[in-house]
């Protein structure tokens, strides 16, 4: 499993970095794509799509988090580099280390999230989970809003757990941004 370790991506220099990010991006889609039969087909049609490791600590009702990941235009084939900040709400205790697929229906949906990063959700989950030992019940994560739109905006997320002992119902903010060293 791949590990999140502060906010960048393993590696001493940007060619390494991006390296892993494509690690982190081909292991995610291949395990999604097993996991939700379903997530296939929405990529087929997507605009475009993120891949993100995040780790994520929630402290009774004040949860954060920070991480990394990539964006991919299935029309351009342009990939932009990206870091993750979390901030949330809510009741939960834990420590999580999980990847996540963004799936973009439109290329609306895809530029406002590369142009503006911000989008809202809420997750209730449980996870036990060290390595290949242990679970985590499936995340009950809500369609994503981009922040300041009063419609849903179609985007699916769907969760891995690599690591993590935590149990929460968290209402997130989410600020997405380019990554410069490796853009």
């Amino acid at each position: 499993m791949l590990m999140v370790a502060g906010c960048g991506a393993k590696g001493d220099n940007p060619a390494e970095q991006r390296r892993s990010i494509h690690t982190l991006q081909k292991t995610t889609l291949d395990e999604v794509r097993a996991r939700y039969p379903e997530a296939g087909k929405a990529l087929q049609r997507a605009a475009g799509y993120g891949v993100f490791a995040l780790q994520s600590n929630k402290i009774m009702v004040v949860g954060v988090g920070n991480g990394y990941g990539v964006v991919h235009d299935n029309q351009s084939g342009k990939e932009t580099y990206m870091k993750v900040a979390q901030a949330g709400t809510g009741v939960g205790l834990g420590i999580n280390q999980v990847r996540f697929l963004l799936v973009f229906p439109t290329a609306k949906s895809l530029s406002d999230f590369t142009e503006h990063g911000l989008m809202l959700s809420a997750d209730t989950h449980a996870s036990a989970k060290y390595k290949d030992k242990g679970g985590a019940t499936p995340s009950r994560t809500l369609d994503a809003a981009p922040a300041g739109d009063n419609a849903l905006s179609g985007v699916r997320i769907y969760q891995l757990t690599d690591n993590g002992l935590s149990a929460q119902a968290m209402i997130y903010g989410y600020k997405y941004w380019p990554d410069d060293a490796l853009n």
